[in-house]
């Protein structure tokens, strides 16, 4: 009897604490035209300090709880995906066939020299958009000894593949992917060519739920390894940058982007981390709040539009966004030098559906938050 027992209670473990993985199809990643969900696409997403943060990246495999916090000290920001005609003209020539944009902020990105005004072109391609790739990237870079920052579009000789669709507990894929591009720059320079070869290998070595200061997800974590060399060629010397970039996604449903992220580069045999980031915010806590007091919107409920009344303790510019109950922002409003103490905005909310939907204004980099009910 006692072995019977204990057979029955295992049993019951193993019944209680097993689930099924989910599966993401191209629904749950970025939207292609403006006409099939209203890009630019705008999704809140909190960056985390490396200092007196650490996440752990070793654990994985079937059924995996992740627990990220605490985490501390992040900063909201938003991530874009654009449409092509917010990006430079000589880059939409470049890259007619592209359906979305992604901005790239602080990016040393071509042989380690400056670059600004930087986007990455997606494409969801193969048959059905079974994939979501990288055709490339459009920069101005900065030169040694010139003034003028020099417009570089590089299309990849074959994409990155970034996403293989669905994407599914045990999926292993790779491509290789690579530019090379010439500026003829004359005098004593001579031309100048920049490089890139790299392989990427996505395997999604685990499922499960994780937790973040945002709230509780079901996941799949997907590790992209890349080796990859960037090269500057003159006509005095090669120089070549190798490195080894590791990007930890754990990808949950509609999010657009990781519910969690934790990207950095292998020296070696260690993981040096460069980047941790989290879908969402931390809920807020009003008390902490020292730019703004006393939010309140009325009527909440409301059918049409409400009023949003706050008090700024100190002048500076103030931003609202109506984001709805998967994140996405579907109303911004920005007004510049406010004075110190009360205002009241008008809220438009005819044209949005019925739902709960997250208000949030910020100031001074302070945040305060509410929740607005349309019906």
């Amino acid at each position: 009897m006692k072995y019977i027992l204990s057979f029955f209670l295992l049993s019951s473990t193993c019944l209680i604490k097993a689930q099924s993985p989910i599966t993401l199809t191209r629904l749950d990643f970025p939207c292609p035209t403006a006409t099939n969900c209203g890009l630019p696409d705008s999704v809140l997403y909190t960056n985390v300090p490396l200092s007196g943060n650490t996440a752990d990246i070793s654990l994985t495999g079937v059924n995996t709880i992740w627990n990220t916090i605490p985490l501390k000290n992040g900063t909201v920001q938003y991530q874009n995906y654009l449409p092509m005609s917010a990006t430079p003209f000589i880059f939409q020539l470049a890259f007619l066939s592209c359906d979305f944009v992604q901005p790239l902020v602080g990016n040393n990105i071509i042989g380690n020299l400056p670059v600004t005004d930087a986007y990455e072109y997606y494409n969801y391609a193969g048959t059905s958009s079974s994939r979501l790739e990288i055709k490339g990237f459009g920069a101005y870079v900065t030169i040694p000894g010139q003034t003028t920052a020099i417009p570089l579009p590089a299309i990849y000789s074959s994409p990155d593949i970034v996403y293989q669709f669905p994407i599914a507990f045990g999926n292993i894929d790779s491509s290789n992917s690579g530019y090379s591009i010439t500026l003829p720059l004359g005098g004593i320079i001579g031309d100048i060519t920049f490089k890139r070869n790299q392989t990427r290998i996505n395997e999604v070595d685990g499922w499960g739920n994780i937790t973040t200061p945002a709230g509780s997800f079901d996941v799949l974590r997907l590790k992209s390894s890349i080796t990859r060399i960037d090269s500057v060629i003159t006509g005095f010397f090669p120089i070549g940058f190798p490195s080894k970039p590791i990007e930890y996604k754990w990808l949950g449903q509609t999010k657009k982007l990781p519910v969690f992220q934790v990207n950095g580069n292998m020296t070696g045999s260690a993981f040096n981390p460069n980047s941790i980031t989290y879908w969402g915010q931390e809920p807020l806590n009003t008390n902490d709040i020292q730019a703004f007091s006393n939010l309140t919107i009325f009527p909440n409920p409301t059918q049409t539009e409400s009023q949003i009344r706050y008090t700024l303790l100190e002048r500076g510019n103030v931003s609202v966004y109506i984001s709805d109950a998967n994140g996405k922002t579907v109303g911004q409003f920005h007004f510049k030098d406010q004075a110190s103490g009360q205002h009241e905005e008008n809220l438009p909310m005819n044209l949005l559906s019925s739902g709960t939907y997250h208000i949030r204004c910020i100031s001074n980099n302070q945040v305060i938050g509410t929740q607005l009910i349309k019906f």
